[in-house]
């Protein structure tokens, strides 16, 4: 339950007369005392909220009834974003680092209080949408230990078709790495974000161990791939097709491997081929897909 949610609770618990306190609260949100009393502080201080301790029911009141809280709803755009100042803000190592790191902490409770020295100035970060993107199905990648497939590119390196087990976010330098392993490799390396192109979540999940990520008793990737026959429009400058290794099979025909059929079809949506030719499912799925798609849209537009 975030920040917010507990305010409201409490606010109207205050209005009920029921004299809340940070017993209570934290019963209530399963929190510290500390915590509950630091939303308390909060909603006093920086919503000032006139309360009032009485100590003889030990709990508080409102001295003026007429307080309303302000609007704290925020949209799930500006929690993305906020979510990602706070952890710029939180691996910030430069100048005015330690008071600036409390920004971080501040932003990752919502609050609104402002610094103590006026006079710094907070740095700009970029706020990038595929960026964010990538960092929240990471979050989520890494929270439910599910391996994503990605297709990455190490500065002018040809992409590469990953299929990683992420550990955890970081910062070092001026750029966002994950921590990650590829899958059936216990090593764990760092890979800048910025290189990851396209990133899927699959269905296999990992155990972090002690000796790097290692799949559950009984699951077992694909021991051989998938291949699929393409027609490009013309000869490609690199043997990488967007991560996806190619060969040459007859002129300007290719073949190309591919283990997650989803992630294979969502590139096959955004890159330049000219004829799929085989295998009949994949062109079959393919066709379902894009088919599915413009029916939605052609039902929107009729209800419209």
């Amino acid at each position: 339950m975030s920040h917010i949610h507990r305010i409201q609770w409490f606010d109207q618990q205050v209005r009920q007369l029921t004299y809340p306190n940070s017993s209570k609260l934290a019963e209530q949100f399963e929190i510290s005392r500390r915590q509950a009393q630091r939303d308390i502080e909060y909603l006093a201080e920086s919503l000032r909220a006139p309360l009032r301790y009485i100590a003889k029911q030990r709990g508080y009141i409102y001295e003026d009834n007429s307080f309303v809280l302000p609007h704290l709803y925020i949209t799930d755009e500006e929690q993305r974003v906020l979510k990602y100042l706070a952890y710029r803000y939180s691996h910030y190592d430069y100048e005015n680092a330690q008071t600036i790191r409390k920004v971080g902490g501040l932003l990752e409770r919502f609050t609104a209080q402002p610094l103590a020295d006026r006079e710094i100035k907070l740095p700009v970060f970029e706020v990038n949408p595929h960026r964010l993107q990538v960092m929240e199905m990471l979050e989520q990648a890494i929270q439910a230990r599910r391996v994503v497939h990605v297709l990455y590119r190490n500065g002018q390196d040809p992409p590469q078709e990953l299929y990683l087990c992420p550990l955890q976010l970081s910062r070092r330098i001026e750029d966002d790495y994950l921590v990650a392993a590829v899958e059936g490799d216990g090593r764990s390396e760092y890979y800048n974000l910025s290189g990851i192109r396209e990133l899927t979540l699959t269905s296999r999940v990992f155990i972090a161990g002690e000796n790097g990520p290692a799949a559950p008793a009984g699951q077992a990737r694909p021991l051989k791939p998938f291949t699929a026959r393409i027609r490009l429009p013309g000869i490609p400058r690199e043997p990488s097709w967007g991560g996806y290794q190619l060969r040459a099979a007859d002129k300007d025909i290719y073949e190309v491997d591919f283990y997650d059929t989803s992630a294979f079809i969502a590139h096959l949506l955004h890159s330049e081929w000219s004829a799929l030719l085989a295998p009949k499912w994949l062109k079959e799925k393919l066709r379902s897909i894009c088919e599915t798609v413009v029916s939605r849209l052609d039902e929107q537009e009729n209800e419209q």
